[in-house]
């Protein structure tokens, strides 16, 4: 869960580069102004590359969180 935190992490920081990293754990797309649709996409792309996995846009589309997308990718199981 911590290799898949800190892959995460690094997701963020490309899609988000303004954002200090420390607060990415707590993100979410109510608390973060910086999320909104063309971040998510890109977030999702990040994601699906930093992982080296097909993203589910149906599944990931409804995860507005940091914890909620680390959730997601353990299930996925490559990067865990």
């Amino acid at each position: 869960m911590d290799n898949v935190r800190e892959k995460l992490t690094q997701c963020f920081s490309l899609a988000f580069p303004k954002i200090d990293p420390g607060r990415f754990p707590e993100a979410r797309v109510e608390n973060l102004s910086e999320w909104d649709s063309l971040a998510h996409v890109r977030l999702l792309t990040l994601i699906g590359e930093e992982f080296a996995v097909d993203v589910d846009r149906e599944k990931f589309e409804s995860a507005t969180s940091f914890q909620e997308l680390a959730g997601h990718l353990v299930e996925e199981g490559p990067a865990a």
